[in-house]
């Protein structure tokens, strides 16, 4: 029994190099590739360090240059404002509601609940005419609020689902201990479940933060060039002629970085969250 244990572990030890080898691979040769000359990509070593790193290559990408003329830092600091925002407001909003459909037993509650279950599946391809068609007659359309309004329209359901199944394993005892000190139902939920529920505020942060960061269609189609984004700067950046990679690279590696920070921050809490509502019981 040792011997086949032995055996497993070493399988599942193997396993675990090739699938990190074969995740970090790529994210190496982007490093190496953005810190590259244009001669050095040309001679066709990948996987080979620069002899000169060219760290300028990240300035160019942030500040524009001849051969990069899209700025990326005014669209970064735009991808900031607009996903920070609806975080912010996707796990506000999607807390209180979600709290409600899993706090209030009724018939209306319940079909809701299903209805904003089915919504998640609701490619939003198909309500992007009629959002399109609201943004402008509110001439809420090419302006910051624009697009956080259509982001917390398509992400506030998917934050009440994930915050209302957590609830549901919340013991109603607490709030049940609550009320008898004299608590309402907010201070109940500001002050008891709010703080007991921060795996589940800081899993839904950070998925539905990814979502918007890398959300390209609506980016796309309801911006305007002061308010692009930096997905719509990485569809441009692949230039018409020449491809300069060691470009392409530095502005994927600067795309990436704000996201993967925000994950680094809260990602211990984002698996105890996840698995909250699907422990219950």
């Amino acid at each position: 029994m040792k011997s086949k244990n032995r055996t497993i572990q070493i399988i599942v030890f193997l396993t675990l190099i090739f699938l990190s080898l074969a995740y970090l691979l790529p994210i190496y040769v982007m490093i190496t590739t953005s810190l590259k000359t244009i001669e050095e990509i040309n001679r066709g070593n990948y996987l080979s360090l620069s002899g000169n790193p060219q760290f300028s290559n990240y300035r160019e990408v942030l500040y524009g240059s001849a051969q990069f003329r899209s700025h990326m830092l005014p669209r970064l600091i735009n991808s900031c404002i607009i996903s920070f925002s609806v975080t912010f407001l996707s796990a506000l909003i999607g807390g209180l509601g979600g709290y409600y459909l899993s706090r209030t037993r009724t018939t209306f509650t319940r079909i809701l609940f299903v209805l904003v279950g089915i919504a998640l599946y609701l490619p939003y391809q198909a309500v992007i005419i009629p959002l399109v068609i609201f943004m402008a007659k509110t001439k809420l359309a090419l302006t910051y609020w624009g697009l956080i309004g259509a982001y917390l329209i398509l992400n506030v359901p998917l934050a009440s689902v994930l915050m209302g199944t957590f609830f549901l394993s919340i013991p109603r005892e607490l709030e049940e201990a609550a009320e008898v000190d004299g608590a309402s139902k907010v201070q109940t939920f500001f002050r008891v479940i709010v703080p007991i529920s921060l795996p589940a505020y800081a899993s839904v942060a950070i998925i539905v933060f990814t979502q918007v960061w890398n959300e390209f269609f609506l980016a796309l189609s309801l911006s305007s060039p002061k308010t692009q984004t930096v997905q719509v700067v990485m569809a441009e950046a692949k230039g018409t002629t020449i491809v300069l990679y060691n470009l392409q690279m530095a502005a994927a590696l600067i795309a990436v970085a704000i996201p993967l920070l925000f994950f680094l921050l809260l990602g211990r809490y984002f698996i105890r969250g996840i698995l909250a509502g699907a422990l219950k019981g």
